[in-house]
């Protein structure tokens, strides 16, 4: 046979007369040894699970995913068009975004109702890293080197697809909720700020640095808006916002369900009659000359200068591939928990990374999964990925085909307004209301305030520094609030409740100390750490017994210390070293040291360690006998009082 070694594992094929899909591999798994048989079917399928549902794709199940398919297709025309506005590059690179990575993503991705496509927050970062990159047709040809290789695209492809391969999902676990929380509700609020200068129609040179600089420093400005402009963004704002309602009318339901692109064809014939009707300088902004016809190939490196790009590209792009995966996975994930079935995030991080890297070489920009449309695929009652992409990539190919010579009177104000409409319904401030709430709870403790901290540097720095020093910001934040968490761990002298008694048949109920209603045990110091004991916070918890155990001397005498452990994790050899020579201090001073409430790999500890310890302490044959048979902190004091008798 023949063996290949890979990251995951190693592959070993045997020579057979089977057929070639029921020819095996062995798949030997580094971690656990283990030989696992699969055939060359049952691998593709895994990779690629289009084998598996297309085939039993049902006939009845064509019409409704054709319709979704049509939905959703003219939905991506329009708002592609505004993100490729945000993303600072040509127009037409929208659309093209959307015709072949969504049918790429669909032989990988797990996900039913995942609509891949242009998206708000990826076009805000892809636009900063491009805002400094030089005119329009440099800052295209970037773009397409940045996401065929290593840039922000096709470092989004590459990079993804790597992380697939090498099963590295589990390090988006490391951006919490409310860091990613905290970012996109800042992100949210850029995107829209950065549209507000163009409704109002203010010259490039006089909105340059957005509507708060203008503001800020250059309020003379505002004297420069268009009025006609003006008007006609607020009324395409008003419109997209109060557009669902027309949902409710049977007749005017396509309105509601097509807003966007019924918005720009409306606005597309009104600057068609108004702007020749008027002066060249009181004219709206349109979008001009746009190319006919489908992408066509074309190689994003081709000389040694654009590798240069390349390096310079990098580092955004590790952001952005995560940024990618983290938004598309949650989205995801909440719709695939809604109707029953599994995703995969091996197979998103291939889909999206395949999907961005083939796209590039058709002049594409960054493409996520679309959690608004999402929602519309789930509402439409779409089936499969045929409706949710492949047909949707055929519907923009035809509206691209056909109509793109139409597109040029579209008003650039109706783009920013449509940017600005979808950038709305990404804040996240009930997130920050429900985290508030669980920080300024008295009931629980400062641990519970650091989730609060996270969002609101998320929020500020993303707001202050940018897109990338925002999300690198919150991210740093969570990660120090965890480790200082973990090294100070809460301590807790715990009481029992007052109306229990230790003869009871029934175990008494443990809880900290300043609880109303806890009463103190005479005589035997008994304490709780929340969290894994290890060499970072082990000299904590012997400086808190120490403190605690004067203290109380000097009331009383102190004959036990127990420390429940139910709140112990794990234990490193450290903090084992740390217990034992804490427990033989303490026996050579007539004083028992016991852990109770272990469990896993504390309890054995526990027990291969310091119950010996205790045996030699007791002396007494029949309570070293009895020391194997303590658990619960109950039994320990029993066990001490015993002891001193």
């Amino acid at each position: 046979g023949t063996s290949l070694r890979f990251a995951c594992g190693e592959f070993r094929f045997y020579e057979g007369v089977e057929p070639l899909h029921n020819v095996h591999l062995r798949v030997v798994d580094h971690f656990s040894g283990k030989m696992i048989g699969k055939t060359w079917r049952t691998v593709l399928e895994e990779q690629m699970p289009i084998l598996v549902w297309l085939p039993r794709y049902p006939k009845e199940n064509l019409s409704v995913d054709f319709a979704g398919a049509m939905t959703l297709g003219c939905i991506l025309i329009g708002q592609s068009l505004a993100h490729a506005n945000l993303c600072m590059v040509n127009l037409i690179n929208g659309p093209y975004s959307c015709m072949l990575p969504p049918i790429v993503y669909a032989f990988f991705g797990t996900c039913v109702h995942a609509s891949v496509g242009t998206g708000g927050l990826v076009s805000l970062l892809t636009g900063e890293v491009m805002s400094d990159q030089g005119d329009l047709a440099e800052r295209t040809k970037r773009v397409a080197i940045l996401t065929a290789l290593v840039g922000n695209l096709p470092n989004q492809g590459f990079i993804m697809a790597l992380m697939g391969l090498l099963q590295l999902s589990f390090l988006v676990r490391f951006l919490s909720r409310p860091a990613l929380s905290g970012f996109i509700t800042a992100s949210a609020l850029l995107i829209m700020l950065s549209q507000v200068a163009p409704m109002l129609g203010l010259p490039n040179w006089a909105s340059k640095g957005g509507i708060l600089n203008v503001l800020r420093h250059h309020i003379k400005y505002l004297e420069l808006m268009d009025p006609a402009t003006t008007g006609l963004s607020v009324v395409a704002v008003i419109f997209l916002m109060n557009a669902k309602k027309l949902k409710k009318v049977r007749y005017l339901k396509f309105i509601g369900d097509f807003k966007e692109l019924v918005l720009l064809a409306a606005s597309a014939v009104f600057c068609n009659y108004y702007n020749p009707s008027v002066d060249a300088e009181l004219q709206i902004k349109i979008v001009g000359e746009m190319p006919a016809g489908l992408p066509s190939f074309v190689m994003p490196v081709q000389s040694p200068e654009d590798w240069k790009i390349v390096k310079e590209l990098i580092p955004g792009a590790i952001l952005v591939a995560f940024v990618v995966f983290l938004s598309s996975f949650a989205g995801a994930k909440k719709f695939a928990m809604q109707d029953g079935y599994q995703i995969r995030a091996f197979n998103e991080l291939m889909g999206l990374g395949i999907a961005n890297f083939v796209g590039a070489f058709f002049g594409a920009v960054p493409t996520q999964i679309g959690l608004s449309r999402m929602g519309i695929a789930h509402q439409a009652g779409i089936r499969s990925q045929l409706g949710a992409n492949i047909l949707v990539g055929v519907v923009v190919c035809l509206g691209v085909v056909l109509f793109s010579r139409y597109i040029e009177h579209v008003p650039m104000c109706v783009l920013n307004a449509i940017i600005v409409n979808g950038a709305s319904h990404l804040t996240e401030f009930d997130q920050a209301k429900d985290l508030w709430a669980y920080a300024t709870n008295e009931r629980y403790n400062w641990k519970t305030r650091g989730d609060m901290l996270t969002w609101i540097v998320g929020f500020s720095c993303t707001l202050y520094f940018g897109a990338f020093q925002g999300m690198l910001s919150a991210v740093f934040a969570s990660l120090i609030i965890i480790l200082y968490q973990v090294v100070n761990p809460d301590i807790v002298q715990l009481g029992f409740r007052a109306s229990d008694h230790l003869e009871d048949d029934r175990a008494r109920k443990w809880m900290a100390l300043d609880r109303e209603g806890a009463t103190r045990e005479p005589g035997i110091l008994v304490l709780r750490l929340e969290g894994p004991l290890f060499y970072a916070n082990v000299e904590r918890l012997q400086e808190w017994v120490e403190e605690e155990e004067l203290e109380l001397q000097e009331k009383e005498d102190i004959i036990g210390i127990v420390l429940s452990a139910s709140a112990i994790p794990f234990m490193d050899t450290t903090a084992i070293h740390s217990l034992v020579a804490l427990s033989k201090t303490c026996a050579d001073r007539g004083t028992l040291f016991c852990m109770a409430n272990t469990f896993g790999q504390t309890g054995r500890i526990a027990q291969d360690q310091l119950e010996l310890i205790l045996e030699d302490a007791v002396k007494d044959p029949f309570l070293k006998s009895q020391v194997r048979n303590c658990s619960s902190v109950d039994d320990f004091i029993l066990l001490i009082r015993k002891y001193r008798e």
